[in-house]
């Protein structure tokens, strides 16, 4: 209903009756809001976010549906406070947790993979509530009792203690580069030892069952490609069809850090890339995509899954993007490449990264001792 008076014009509008908890039910009714001279309050955040979603669903639903929709989200909205996030970046919070905030922004701004920042958070976040103290006085002491008790009581691995060890060092070294405590307490605690397990390469012979599992030109050329570019499965799905240089045989990829590196393909993986492209019929600009309609591109789990199964298939164990990374280092270095050229194929910032990947052959040391020993 709309109706005039002399210094504005009222406006019929719905709007939602909340009902105290106990109460079973919700109505709507109508009432006049005059629009004109005298200022509008600011809509409260919870009908506002029922208005907004009202908006975003006009187009898909009736009138009737839209006004079932707006009863039942007044009523289950009924119990909660509803308050908008906030985008301002916070630098004046110097509680403990707030320092973390500062330290995981900060890492993401200089490059570091999302992965490791994701491992930041649980383990600093529990130091922090379980020691109860303002950082600056946190000491050695209490990073070796944390660590001890942690082991003692959740049965964890070396290999996760030394996890947790670094994540510890590189914040409370930030807080100590940052002038916001003393020195690092971390830094007499020495790396903590673990097994470390040898993570073999692919066999030729195992390659060679793993391209004969493929039943679509997809998952061959995948396989292929990760083989001969050696990139990191995050380096992969962020690729698009316009990035490879078929005439060259070469590809810029964004690797850790945002940096970008050049990778190369064998004559092998640049053919099975070229059949690939050409048949699908879709209009994704991504290298690798679904099979099935819309197509979507790739994520690193699908990737995942596709050479699970062939590892299923095939009854070989542990195939997994990264083993083809570690099998391109192995193979290089085997046939007498650089292992400088290694790094940069690889896009390691550190070269003892890369000592890390190779494998040592038994037949090779062999073969080096029996040549040199004489």
């Amino acid at each position: 209903m709309v109706g005039s008076f002399g210094f504005g014009v009222i406006v019929t509008l719905p709007i939602c009756i909340v009902i105290p908890p106990k109460a079973e039910f919700s109505t709507t009714l109508e009432t006049g809001i005059i629009i004109g001279k005298k200022e509008e309050l600011p809509m409260e955040p919870r009908m506002e976010l029922i208005n907004s979603v009202l908006a975003a669903m006009t187009a898909l639903l009736t009138a009737e549906q839209l006004d079932k929709l707006q009863e039942v989200l007044c009523i289950k909205l009924h119990d909660y406070e509803v308050h908008p996030r906030s985008t301002e970046v916070m630098i004046t919070d110097n509680s403990a947790e707030g320092m973390l905030n500062r330290f995981i922004a900060t890492k993401r701004l200089e490059g570091t993979a999302e992965t490791t920042i994701r491992l930041y958070y649980p383990y600093i976040i529990g130091l922090i509530r379980a020691l109860g103290k303002p950082l600056y006085k946190v000491d050695t002491y209490d990073i070796r009792y944390y660590l001890s008790l942690y082991k003692q009581q959740r049965q964890v691995a070396n290999r996760t203690l030394e996890n947790m060890r670094k994540c510890f060092s590189s914040f409370f070294g930030w807080l100590s580069d940052e002038g916001l405590i003393g020195r690092n307490p971390c830094k007499a605690i020495k790396a903590i030892k673990y097994e470390k397990t040898v993570k073999k390469p692919f066999s030729p012979e195992e390659r060679e069952r793993l391209k004969n599992a493929c039943t679509n030109l997809r998952d061959l050329a995948l396989i292929e490609f990760l083989y001969a570019s050696g990139c990191r499965v995050s380096e992969v799905v962020r690729l698009n069809r316009s990035d490879i240089k078929f005439h060259s045989r070469d590809v810029v990829v964004l690797g850790k850090g945002g940096k970008e590196r050049r990778i190369y393909l064998t004559e092998v993986a640049t053919m099975h890339l070229a059949n690939y492209l050409a048949q699908r019929r879709d209009d994704s600009p991504a290298l690798f995509v679904s099979r099935h309609a819309p197509h979507g591109r790739m994520g690193k789990t699908g990737i995942e899954a596709v050479l699970r199964k062939l590892g299923e298939k095939t009854g070989i164990e542990k195939v997994h993007p990264h083993r083809y990374r570690r099998t391109l280092a192995t193979n290089l270095v085997d046939r007498g490449a650089p292992i400088q050229d290694v790094q940069q194929i690889l896009g390691h910032a550190d070269i003892r990264t890369t000592q890390i990947y190779l494998y040592n052959n038994p037949q090779n040391i062999r073969y080096s001792y029996e040549k040199y020993s004489a």
